[in-house]
């Protein structure tokens, strides 16, 4: 259609321009029989008929009055036919597109044959740092980047979901991807390859915290570092125009290394949109509910995203220091564990506080804590946090315990220090 246009732009301009000026919207509502006719007029040596009682500038009989030379007419008359044939293999190809993004019946587990492979997976490289991807919110915690709402979908299917099976970073093999984007996307996703790869990372893993996402493409990019421009370039696209969902969330007294008096903090989540959904099933690829999509619907919704924000800087910790893990694991009883971690066939549930609520409630969860896995495992914000919630927790009649804080796993990071910092 765009070609047709710019023919009739190019060479009936007249034309084109009466047109306009009798129906504002003659473009927008133009049937393929409307182009069709304007053409052929031109294969005759003189554009179509116009309705003379819209245009007082056409002759008496409906034509305009000047024909064009006839070396002209055959070249528009060769081009009228290229263009004939040029729509009607877009057609064919509208159809063929139209018939691959509707949602598979049965999702193959492989991408489509003779498309690009991309699943090598390696450890992130250790001398990046781990916490901010941008700069702190002066005086904002939990501003959206974008104003898209929740994807209904993605949070009903969150509900319905018993949990995500654990896992960490030597358990990620993305699948193969089309070498081009799906034919809707295409005019959208013009880098495809990276923004093919940053939904497919996402849409496999579930991991929401989007410096887990930088890695895995840097991983298997080999040669585009976590932090790189055309990475964070091909973000911004992808929440822009609606494939993912970022929102800024600040952790609050969280710093980087060694600089205490730093600005708190920040980090950016990601979820998947409809359009994202949509993308992903064109190649063949059904994603799973993100770390953010589970916890919006089963930890108090979006009230909860700095809640959530810290949930996923945990989970991010501890898969760089080898655990796989899953958030809010499904188990029996009426607590919710924040985080499920699996390392050499143990299991262990964790708590991630950042000291809201009251204390009576803390307590009834290191009770149930202990109950179900006889010690209590804990992540805090801060190492003075961490302090007063291992106190808290042993006050409640926890004789073992492990404990963690956000602040000493960013420290540690670079060394890959222990996942814990005490245990009792």
């Amino acid at each position: 259609m765009r070609l047709t246009i710019e023919f009739a732009g190019l060479f009936l301009a007249d034309e084109l321009d009466r047109r306009t000026r009798a129906d504002p919207l003659f473009i927008s509502r133009a049937t393929p029989e409307v182009w069709r006719s304007l053409l052929h007029g031109v294969r005759l040596g003189r554009p179509s008929r116009i309705d003379s009682a819209r245009d007082g500038q056409a002759s008496g009989n409906g034509w305009m009055t000047e024909t064009p030379p006839g070396e002209a007419s055959d070249r528009w008359r060769a081009e009228a036919e290229r263009l004939q044939s040029e729509v009607s293999r877009l057609q064919a190809e509208n159809r063929i597109l139209r018939a691959l993004v509707r949602p598979p019946k049965e999702t193959p587990a492989e991408g489509p044959p003779g498309s690009a492979a991309l699943d090598v997976v390696a450890s992130p490289p250790a001398d990046r740092p781990g916490q901010a991807e941008s700069g702190p919110i002066s005086g904002v915690t939990d501003r959206p980047l974008t104003g898209a709402p929740a994807p209904d979908a993605a949070e009903a299917k969150a509900r319905a979901t018993p949990g995500a099976q654990a896992l960490g970073l030597s358990d990620v093999k993305l699948p193969a991807l089309p070498a081009v984007a799906p034919g809707r996307f295409a005019d959208q996703l013009q880098t495809w390859p990276r923004q093919a790869l940053a939904l497919a990372a996402l849409g496999c893993t579930g991991w929401s915290m989007r410096l887990a996402i930088a890695d895995l493409m840097s991983a298997n990019l080999t040669t585009v570092k976590a932090d790189a421009g055309s990475l964070r370039r091909a973000f911004q696209v992808l929440a822009r125009r609606q494939f993912w969902i970022e929102q800024k969330v600040t952790v609050a007294g969280v710093h980087k290394p060694d600089l205490a008096e730093a600005d708190d903090t920040t980090l950016i989540l990601v979820r998947l949109a409809p359009l994202g959904h949509e993308v992903l099933r064109a190649c063949g690829i059904a994603p799973v509910p993100s770390e953010w999509d589970l916890l919006l619907a089963t930890h108090g919704g979006a009230a909860q995203t700095a809640h959530a924000g810290l949930v996923c800087t945990f989970t991010y910790h501890a898969r760089l220091r080898g655990w796989a893990t899953a958030v809010c694991p499904p188990v029996a009883g009426p607590s919710q564990p924040d985080v499920l971690l699996r390392r050499e066939g143990a299991a262990l549930f964790v708590e991630v506080e950042g000291e809201s609520g009251d204390a009576e409630r803390r307590m009834i969860k290191w009770q149930r804590q202990v109950e179900r896995q006889g010690r209590v495992a804990l992540a805090a914000v801060t190492a003075e946090m961490r302090l007063r919630l291992a106190a808290e927790a042993q006050a409640a009649g926890a004789e073992h315990g492990l404990a963690t804080d956000l602040q000493t796993l960013f420290d540690t990071q670079k060394a890959r220090g222990p996942l814990w910092a005490i245990e009792w």
